[in-house]
């Protein structure tokens, strides 16, 4: 086996992933029959070489529409992610830095954590690696979920600690222009080696790069500073995709538009036919076009009756109820449960905003007590919390209904926000409204990034 060797469980739940990138970055139309397949029809035409340029599937595919639904719903909880104000206590001087430069390119860790949580949200996982710069300064790489390839845990000092951890990353190739853009794929292999961590840099032949022991002064770690990050909490094992099922529904939803947009096509383009013209030639059709027929000759148009064209379109509106439902569960905060309902509902495998805000805080606090276990700092002090308290006489089904509107893009995310906070709706001019829901829209969420050098 190479280093390029996926974990089984990565391998398993690798398509699930790829589908959320694909839905999170507007990529499923260009993935063609990966997600849209052409009808027995079509593939008729392709065996009998009959539409060789795939006139026939790429009208069938730019007719069809795929909804912005997770996209759209990533960025509306962006927005309320970024009303959070975590709590930060460093202690030390020496870890400061990272209130305002823990990424690797530059971002605090208010940041981060932002793009802890969308990625948690879109993809279920991600990881934080604890480096050190040139300056001796700290910092979190974050890689996201389809960068961590493969891991090992074993026993280590009496507990469960992991043996190796295997992460893939895209590198500009050296040998190019200053304008290229080729890149090539090489994995950092994160190993304790007798006890003490150690970082090799491979190519996918399985060919070293560059090696290092990671140390502070003399002092060498016997971990691996590496935090996994999940959607319900940060264990080694693989948690729910919070936004999957909308992410299903908005893939279905496009497949079935396919077929209903080609409906509509076929019955407002009626078929024309002749009986008795063989010897004409009447290869073009059209209002300004004439047809002269020989006598005894008759012609008409043959029309699709489209029965079926209704049952699509109520079969698109319940995916469409159903992603918005999806959404409204995910961000359910959870503020009315009590402690054992929360706990069933975790049990039950339901990652919310509230399980996600709070896995995401405890991987960078945890990702902070590293740094400062590297540096030979006291860790038991340091803290990285973000606050989730609202109001208690929230209404549930009021909330969901924020939830939908605020997801269809009807009501703004201040205004959830301001409901969650103090149990009533915000009373503002529906232009202001609209200018908050402007807002919304034009806010981006930020992913998880793939360090690269």
């Amino acid at each position: 086996m190479s280093v390029s060797t996926q974990h089984p469980e990565y391998a398993k739940h690798y398509p699930k992933w790829v589908m959320m990138r694909d839905a999170l970055n507007d990529e499923v139309i260009k993935k063609g029959t990966t997600y849209l397949a052409k009808t027995p029809g079509m593939l008729a035409l392709d065996k009998e070489g009959l539409d060789p340029e795939q006139n026939v599937y790429n009208g069938y595919k730019s007719r069809a529409q795929y909804p912005l639904w997770v996209s759209d719903s990533v960025r509306t909880m962006n927005g309320l992610l970024t009303r959070l104000k975590p709590e930060v206590e460093l202690v030390h001087k020496q870890l400061e830095i990272l209130k305002t430069q823990a990424t690797d390119d530059g971002f605090g860790l208010d940041q981060l954590f932002v793009r802890c949580c969308v990625e948690a949200l879109g993809k279920g996982r991600y990881g934080l690696l604890v480096d050190f710069d040139d300056k001796g300064q700290p910092y979190i790489s974050m890689y996201d979920t389809l960068s961590i390839i493969n891991w090992k845990f074993a026993d280590v000092g009496g507990r469960r600690d992991a043996k190796l951890i295997v992460l893939q990353e895209s590198h500009l190739k050296a040998d190019q222009s200053k304008y290229g853009h080729d890149s090539e794929e090489l994995y950092r292999e994160l190993e304790l080696v007798d006890g003490h961590y150690e970082v090799q840099l491979l190519d996918e032949g399985d060919n070293e790069i560059k090696s290092f022991e990671p140390k502070m002064g003399e002092k060498r770690l016997n971990f691996i500073p590496f935090v996994f990050g999940g959607s319900l909490d940060n264990s080694p094992e693989i948690d729910d995709i919070p936004l999957y099922s909308m992410a299903k529904c908005a893939v279905k939803y496009y497949q079935l538009s396919a077929d209903y947009y080609q409906s509509l096509y076929l019955t407002a383009h009626p078929q024309p036919y002749t009986i008795g013209a063989d010897n004409v030639d009447l290869k073009v059709t059209g209002p300004m076009m004439l047809w002269a027929l020989p006598q005894g000759a008759t012609c008409g148009f043959m029309e699709i009756q489209g029965n079926g064209i209704d049952k699509t379109k109520a079969e698109m509106d319940s995916q469409k109820t159903a992603a918005v439902e999806a959404g409204a569960k995910v961000l359910d905060a959870g503020s009315n449960e009590s402690g054992e309902a929360r706990k069933a509902r975790q049990n039950d495998q339901h990652a919310s905003l509230h399980t996600v805000v709070k896995a995401a805080a405890e991987a960078i606090e945890q990702a902070c007590k590293y740094c400062a276990l590297w540096l030979g700092l006291d860790d038991s002090e340091i803290r990285f919390t973000v606050p989730l308290e609202f109001a208690q006489d929230i209404d549930p089904q009021i909330l969901a209904q924020l939830s939908n509107l605020m997801l269809a893009g009807k009501v703004s995310s201040d205004t959830v926000w301001s409901y969650l906070q103090t149990g009533k709706i915000p009373e503002r001019g529906f232009e202001a409204e609209l200018d908050l829901i402007e807002e919304d829209q034009a806010r981006m969420p930020m992913g998880g990034n793939t360090p690269t050098e």
